[in-house]
């Protein structure tokens, strides 16, 4: 995705987001840790206006040189464009609106605080009923001002009027070991259905920044609204019959690593789980889940389940386990087509890869496998931490898939086994990434990787 005019860059271009606008799937736009090329005081946003084919950057996230955390959403009504961020250098959390998200000028900024972590930003405009025609915005995020119960859903109801007024809704009802997992991963149904999934921390052992914290039992949590979230109690419709609170307990008493900082026995990449959850666009009832936890002899290990009934009750074992594998994504086509992008770490040692891959189904049974990427894990060298990123994304519009991941950029068609395009300089001969003047070489780098699969 780096442009031709960035052939200089050398960024860790890592931790991308994708999203497509539903009312023109020509207009696309990716977010990464990426610096303004240009020296500015914002961050850049990748954009495409093809369906992908070519990227440019335009820097409009307030926030320099780059973002931390960043995603973002089209919202379906025109080319409007939220976004949640934590903000360089303060790390705040902020909502972000742009009209235009190909137009100059900064995104304007809805709501702003401090001490939170990882938003993740979904959006959808109501089709049908009273409220036809509002933007609805949530956002999920770790906030640590809820703590001990920090899953929080931030969501403005009425985004697109005003100031667009975001409340937080605090989505955890039981007793955590000091706070929740950062994933809080919301989707929502055109029905108004919104479901959002992630980790209740219930015990932990060791120590973050000797990189040794192990979260010791936890459980992956779903929560269910059945009216946009709009009710007087948002997020309790779905109830653990264990106990009868809100958020059912699809697994319980996992066991994951949190980690400060990737080692070489993990590629580089740190880890702390993983989830995700996708719904059935043609029936909100069905919902797929995926998750990592430890287990032997992987680094993390990734479970797919699925519901029927609207999250009450889940298939009692996997529909498919990955070993050592992190940043799952789900999505559903109108199809029926499930996809799960995924990350996966093969090899030993120096000959240890990072394997892309996109598998699919359509009964939860049988599964194909589309390899994306397989690179070097140690080239190139860290220069932060998330390596490759805490998340990629996956996105099903209409009866396509649209993805993004980050990898390892060395040119060598061995390394993309069905295909690659560069838009960056590059010699697949010798491997070398290029300048602008197409004849320098350039230091290899971690670059975002669009990619998209027509027809399920």
């Amino acid at each position: 995705m780096i442009p031709k005019s960035l052939s200089n860059e050398t960024a860790q271009d890592s931790e991308p987001h994708l999203t497509v606008n539903p009312l023109d799937r020509r207009q696309i736009v990716g977010t990464a840790f990426t610096p303004d090329p240009f020296g500015g005081a914002n961050a850049p946003l990748f954009v495409s206006s093809d369906g992908g084919s070519t990227w440019a950057v335009n820097a409009i996230v307030p926030s320099s040189p780059a973002t931390h955390d960043i995603t973002s959403a089209f919202s379906g009504t025109g080319k409007k464009l939220y976004a949640g961020i934590l903000k360089s250098p303060t790390s705040s959390l902020d909502f972000l609106r742009a009209l235009d998200f190909m137009a100059a000028g900064p995104m304007s900024l809805l709501k702003t605080r401090g001490n939170a972590d990882q938003p993740f930003t979904h959006a959808a405009t109501v089709k049908n009923g009273a409220d036809a025609g509002k933007e609805r915005v949530y956002i999920g995020d770790n906030d640590f001002a809820a703590a001990p119960q920090s899953a929080t859903i931030d969501q403005a109801l009425n985004a697109g009027a005003g100031a667009a007024a975001f409340t937080s809704v605090r989505i955890e009802k039981r007793t955590t070991a000091g706070q929740d997992g950062p994933q809080v991963r919301p989707v929502s149904h055109a029905d108004g259905t919104v479901y959002a999934a992630f980790y209740r921390w219930r015990a932990l052992t060791g120590n973050f920044q000797a990189n040794t914290l192990v979260i010791t039992s936890a459980d992956v949590v779903v929560v269910r609204d059945d009216k946009w979230g709009t009710g007087p109690s948002p997020f309790t419709a779905l109830k653990d019959p264990s106990d009868g609170l809100a958020g059912r307990r699809v697994a319980q008493g996992i066991s994951l690593p949190f980690m400060i900082a990737g080692t070489a026995a993990t590629g580089q990449q740190r880890l702390g789980g993983s989830v995700t959850l996708a719904v059935d666009p043609n029936d909100s009832a069905k919902v797929y889940l995926a998750w990592c936890d430890k287990q032997p002899n992987s680094i993390l290990t990734a479970h797919v389940r699925r519901s029927a009934d609207r999250g009450a009750t889940w298939s009692p074992s996997d529909l498919l386990t990955v070993n050592s594998a992190t940043n799952v994504a789900l999505a559903i086509t109108t199809a029926g087509t499930v996809g799960l992008l995924y990350q996966q770490l093969s090899g030993t040692g120096a000959a240890q890869r990072w394997v892309t891959r996109l598998r699919r189904t359509t009964d939860g049974v049988n599964w194909s496998d589309l390899v994306l990427a397989t690179v070097p894990a140690m080239t190139p060298p860290k220069l932060f931490d998330p390596y490759i990123g805490d998340y990629d994304h996956l996105v099903a519009v209409g009866q396509d898939f649209y993805g993004i991941f980050s990898a390892g950029n060395v040119p060598d068609h061995a390394n993309f086994p069905n295909g690659v395009t560069y838009l960056r300089n590059a010699n697949f001969t010798t491997h070398q990434l290029l300048k602008t003047d197409n004849t320098t070489p350039v230091v290899p780098s971690i670059d975002p990787f669009f990619f998209k699969v027509t027809g399920g």
